[in-house]
C-alpha cells in the first residue's frame, strides 16, 4: 500500500470518530450543529424502551447525536415545537469537556457561555450533561417544570433510540457555573453511551380489561414533527384508540430489561414516564361523554406493596381502567379550564395523590416547595398522550387547571389530599 493510500485511510479514520470539536468555529465562540439524524424506532416502542441509566462509558457522544437529542428536546419544526410550550421559559446549557454551552433552538446551535470543565455538576459521570433551567420572568414556575418535563422525555425518548442513556437529577448544583440572576436551576441530565448495551426482551404479559397496545407505523421523529396545538376537538374514538393513549401516559412496558447494571438497584419493566424516587404518584382520569374512569397502570406497587418490580423474572402487568362515576361532565372540565373542552372524545386529567409523595420511611416530598417535580411528571405524562395521539392522525393539546376546586369536586376528592395538575384534550381537529 503506497503512502497516499495509507495517508487517505488515516484522514477518513479521523473523520469517522465521534468527537465534537470538529464544527467549532476557530474563535471557539459557537458549535454549529449538522441536521438532526431520523430515529425510525416506533413511537411505542421508544416509550417501552424509556428507561433511567446512571453508569456510563467513557466514550465520547457525536456531533450528530447530540445534534439530533438536543432538537428533540426542544428543537423547531414546520408546525412549531418539538413540545407543548406553555410560555417558552426554558434554557438548556450543555456541559462539554472544554466548556458551557447554550443551546439555541432557533438556529439549533451552541453558543458558548463558559469555558472549563464543569460537568462535575452532576452526580453521575458521563461525557455530556444537560442542565435545564426556568427563566422566571418569563413564566410560571410550575407550568414550566412541565414544560420541563416534555422536554426531559424527549431527551429519554431520543437517547435511548439512539443506545445512549440518561436520568434525570435534581439541579440545583447547576448554580456553580455562575447562572443569570433570573434563571432557577431545575435538572441536570447526563448524557452518554452505556457501559454494556441495552438488552431488552419483548414479554408482553399482560392481564388486562382494555385491548393491548398496538405498534404504530409513527416513527419518533414523525411523531415529533407532527406535533402542533389544537384548540377545537370533535369526533369518536375507538376503544383502541382511548386505551392507546391513556397507556402512554402513565403504563409500563412491554419489555423485560436484562441489560447489565452496576447501579445498586435495576427496574425489569419500566414505565413511560420517571418519577422522582420512582414513587408514582399520580392519579389519572379519563374523561368521556359515557362517564369517568381511573387508570390503574398496575396492581402492585414498588414503594407501597410487594417490589415485583425489582424480581429478575418475566412478571405480568396488571392493568385496568376503573369507572368511577357515570354521565358526561366535559361541560365541568371546560369550566375547570376556561377552554371549550366539550366536544373532545377524550380528556385525560392528572391528579397529585400528596400521600404517595410522603410514604413510610421515604423523603417526603409533599410540600409546595417541591410541587415543581410533580408538574415536571404531569408535563412528561401529558407530552406522551400527544405524541400516541399523532400516530392515530388525532389532534391534542395540555392546559393548565384554573379553577382546582372545580376538578377536585367532580371527583370528589379532598384538597388536603389531592392536587389537579394538567388537562389533555384529545380528538380530531375540527379545523382540518
Amino acid at each position: 500500500m503506497n503512502r497516499k493510500m495509507v495517508a487517505v485511510l488515516v484522514v477518513l479514520a479521523l473523520l469517522s470518530q465521534p468527537v465534537l470539536i470538529d464544527a467549532r468555529s476557530k474563535d471557539l465562540k459557537e458549535i454549529k450543529l449538522p441536521a438532526p439524524k431520523e430515529i425510525r424506532m416506533s413511537l411505542e416502542k421508544a416509550l417501552m424502551r424509556r428507561n433511567s441509566v446512571r453508569v456510563f462509558s467513557e466514550e465520547n457522544i457525536s456531533l450528530k447525536d447530540l445534534s439530533t437529542i438536543l432538537w428533540a428536546a426542544y428543537g423547531y419544526t414546520s408546525k412549531g415545537r418539538t413540545i407543548h410550550c406553555f410560555n417558552c421559559a426554558v434554557k438548556i446549557y450543555v456541559l462539554m469537556k472544554d466548556g458551557v454551552y447554550v443551546y439555541d433552538p432557533e438556529r439549533h446551535a451552541l453558543v458558548l457561555y463558559k469555558e472549563g470543565d464543569y460537568r462535575n455538576v452532576s452526580q453521575y459521570k458521563a461525557p455530556v450533561q444537560i442542565g435545564i433551567v426556568w427563566n422566571r420572568t418569563k413564566g410560571e414556575e410550575n407550568l414550566s417544570c412541565a414544560e420541563i418535563g416534555a422536554i426531559g422525555q424527549n431527551v429519554y425518548l431520543a437517547a435511548n433510540a439512539l443506545d445512549l442513556g440518561t436520568v434525570t437529577t435534581v439541579g440545583f448544583t447547576l448554580k456553580s457555573i455562575g447562572l443569570p440572576k433570573n434563571e432557577v436551576p431545575k435538572i441536570i441530565m447526563p448524557l452518554g453511551h452505556l457501559k454494556h448495551p441495552y438488552k431488552f426482551i419483548y414479554f408482553p404479559f399482560l392481564i388486562s380489561n382494555f385491548p393491548r397496545v398496538k405498534f404504530s407505523n409513527v416513527s419518533l421523529t414523525e411523531a415529533l414533527n407532527d406535533l402542533g396545538k389544537c384548540e377545537e376537538f370533535g369526533g369518536n374514538l375507538t376503544e383502541q384508540e382511548k386505551a392507546q393513549i391513556i397507556w402512554s401516559t402513565y403504563g409500563y412496558s412491554y419489555y423485560v430489561d436484562f441489560t447489565k447494571d452496576e447501579f445498586r438497584y435495576h427496574l425489569y419493566r419500566h414505565r413511560t414516564v420517571p418519577s422522582a424516587h420512582a414513587y408514582y404518584p399520580l392519579r389519572i382520569y379519563a374523561i368521556t361523554k359515557e362517564g369517568i374512569y381511573r387508570f390503574i397502570p398496575n396492581i402492585y406497587d414498588p414503594i407501597y406493596k410487594i417490589p415485583i418490580a425489582f424480581i429478575p423474572i418475566p412478571i405480568p402487568v396488571f392493568s385496568f381502567i376503573v369507572k368511577v362515576k357515570g354521565g358526561d361532565h366535559r361541560e365541568v372540565v371546560s369550566e375547570a379550564i376556561d377552554v371549550n373542552v366539550s366536544s373532545s372524545p377524550l380528556i385525560i386529567i392528572s391528579i397529585l395523590d400528596l400521600d404517595r409523595t410522603r410514604p413510610k420511611g421515604h423523603d417526603d416530598f409533599s410540600g409546595k416547595e417541591f410541587r415543581w417535580l410533580w408538574y415536571y411528571e404531569a408535563g412528561a405524562s401529558a407530552h406522551n398522550a400527544l405524541l400516541e395521539a399523532i400516530t392515530f392522525n388525532l389532534s391534542a393539546s395540555v392546559y393548565p387547571i384554573k379553577s382546582k376546586e372545580t376538578i377536585l369536586n367532580l371527583l370528589e376528592l379532598s384538597e388536603d389530599k389531592f392536587d389537579p395538575l394538567l388537562v389533555t384534550a384529545i380528538g380530531i381537529s375540527q379545523r382540518r
